[in-house]
């Protein structure tokens, strides 16, 4: 199962035109980094990363949400 949902996240990152959004989810939700050492990484401050992480599940649950959409749709739900 952890594989099947490991595939299911790559899957929706590789919808997402922003690779930003993608890092910063990878960064701080998967991989539980400290926001301190992400947002050096990527120039800003923590604060704007914060925002940047609120942008990003955003857009991945919008992402995932028009999914489950095409999904019932096939599927007849």
């Amino acid at each position: 199962r952890s594989i099947t949902a490991r595939m299911d996240i790559e899957r929706l990152f590789s919808l997402m035109p922003n690779k930003r959004y993608v890092y910063v989810i990878r960064r701080l939700v998967l991989q539980e980094a400290e926001p301190k050492t992400v947002a050096e990484e990527l120039c800003t401050n923590v604060d704007n990363l914060y925002n940047i992480k609120k942008r990003a599940i955003a857009a991945l649950t919008e992402i995932a949400l028009k999914g489950t959409g095409k999904y019932e749709k096939n599927t007849g739900k």
